[in-house]
């Protein structure tokens, strides 16, 4: 099956009853074709079982819960829900031959709240079961039925979750990850889960590593991973190259003898001594000047240097993590020697951007934000957000969000920047803002009715009207009822 690019998923839309979103939806629509989406024309529902043997390369349909907003983005119990013909979802679902269920400990959701089916020739269903809150999908309502691609993102009261397509080797690693995070937060996310798990098995070794990614990615926070994965008794030492003069960089890293230069009124050592027997990290490597990349060069290979201007070797025991934002040569650089770039590893560790890892988000926000309770807007806002700067930008907002919302009891829209919060049109945010409706005491008669119905059942009398089973068994106490009378 065609699976699309992120950029395509970011434009899946759903239908609306909201004229903007209709609008929007009916723009992207029309500048697609529907095997850019990996979907076909064909509407059929799967409802036979899929082959029992999964093979390492096979992907197959989960329901990844990113989080929920009254947890400040953090979600308890099952993270990963696969699903064959379909997966219902509610506080209270229903499983069936065929659907799996996915319960969520959420009072803004429905007991039965909303379905999402397999279609035979590809692609995925979202049908709204008539819940009192509604289905979002990217951030629109939904009216009838809709079709939706991998990675689609859909709101079920304050929860948020992602339809993807995942490989074994994918879960295998997504479950290493949950089970003992490597780095601050476990990811959710198959791709970097991967790359993460190459990092576990690499980390207790003595191999150099070269981390690639878009900046504000995390590469340094992954390269002082490595480090305390690694139990190097010595220091994380960091120098980013980008950031300091290029006739400078040489004499950072080697240090330099009395005399070396004009300024070299005393020896100074360089980074390299101060990381012995430790790691250290190289960032933007890519921008360290061609003599001092042929020098490193040379150091990786025989673990021995000589500081500028002098004449002794030095022999020491340091482990070399780099990184880079851009792997080619730049006008402005002369880019990672592919000498280099082969000692630093057989194939670079990429870490993807953000917007290609939403279901992060929750566990991002819960991290940065210590678990604050965000309102429902807030979060679908941050995660339909592009992030162009990654990680590193999604950290500033949220703390600056938290000093905003100073006193108060949660993160609103309000309290984010303008570029994010304009990502929840203006005619859906009270649609999304809106709680469930108070509701009046349970009648008597129209409990005793349901009870003769239902023979007693109280766990589906609960389902029908929509409350919890404790809520109805506290009414039914307090009225005098009975369900072994009906059954």
């Amino acid at each position: 099956m065609l699976l699309p690019s992120n950029h395509m998923i970011r434009r899946i839309a759903a239908a609306s009853s909201h004229a903007s979103c209709s609008r929007r939806i009916a723009f992207n629509y029309s500048s697609m074709r529907m095997a850019d989406l990996g979907l076909k024309d064909s509407s059929s529902t799967i409802t036979e079982d899929q082959p029992s043997v999964w093979s390492p390369t096979e992907v197959r349909p989960f329901l990844v819960v990113i989080g929920s907003a009254s947890d400040g983005g953090g979600a308890k119990g099952e993270r990963l829900v696969p699903f064959e013909g379909a997966v219902e979802i509610g506080r209270s679902p229903e499983p069936a031959d065929g659907i799996r269920a996915c319960a969520l400990a959420d009072a803004r959701a429905s007991a039965r709240h909303a379905r999402i089916s397999c279609l035979r020739n590809g692609g995925f269903e979202v049908a709204d079961l008539g819940s009192k809150n509604g289905t979002l999908v990217e951030g629109c309502p939904v009216g009838e039925p809709i079709k939706i691609a991998n990675g689609s993102m859909v709101s079920i009261g304050g929860h948020l979750l992602l339809v993807r397509q995942l490989s074994q080797d994918q879960v295998s690693a997504i479950r290493e990850d949950l089970t003992a995070p490597f780095g601050p937060i476990a990811t959710l996310s198959g791709a970097m889960a991967i790359e993460l798990r190459r990092l576990r098995r690499l980390a207790p070794t003595q191999q150099e590593v070269l981390l690639s990614g878009e900046t504000g990615v995390g590469k340094e926070v992954y390269a002082r991973a490595v480090h305390a994965h690694s139990r190097r008794p010595g220091r994380f030492v960091a120098l980013n190259c980008a950031a300091i003069p290029t006739h400078l960089v040489e004499s950072e890293l080697f240090g330099y003898a009395r005399g070396a230069h004009s300024e070299a009124t005393t020896s100074k050592p360089g980074l390299l001594d101060a990381a012995d027997h430790g790691t250290l990290f190289l960032d933007e490597i890519g921008d360290m000047p061609a003599e001092a990349q042929s020098k490193l060069l040379r150091f990786l290979q025989e673990h021995e240097y000589t500081a500028l201007g002098s004449r002794e070797t030095r022999r020491l025991d340091v482990r070399i993590v780099a990184a880079t934002s851009s792997l080619g040569a730049t006008p402005q650089a002369p880019g990672l020697r592919q000498d280099l770039r082969g000692r630093l590893g057989a194939a670079p560790i990429v870490l993807p951007p953000l917007r290609a890892r939403r279901e992060d988000i929750g566990a991002l926000l819960h991290h940065f934000s210590g678990g604050q309770v965000t309102q429902k807007a807030a979060f679908l806002a941050l995660c339909l957000h592009d992030w162009p700067q990654n990680v590193r930008e999604f950290e500033k907002v949220i703390h600056e969000a938290r000093h905003l919302a100073a006193g108060e009891p949660d993160i609103r829209l309000d309290h984010l920047p303008h570029a994010v919060r304009s990502r929840i049109p203006a005619d859906v945010a009270p649609f999304v803002a809106r709680r469930r409706s108070p509701r009046g005491q349970l009648q008597k008669s129209d409990l005793e009715a349901l009870l003769e119905q239902h023979k007693g059942n109280v766990a589906v009398v609960a389902r029908a009207l929509d409350r919890q089973w404790a809520v109805v068994w506290r009414a039914m106490q307090k009225l005098g009822l009975s369900a072994e009378k009906y059954r």
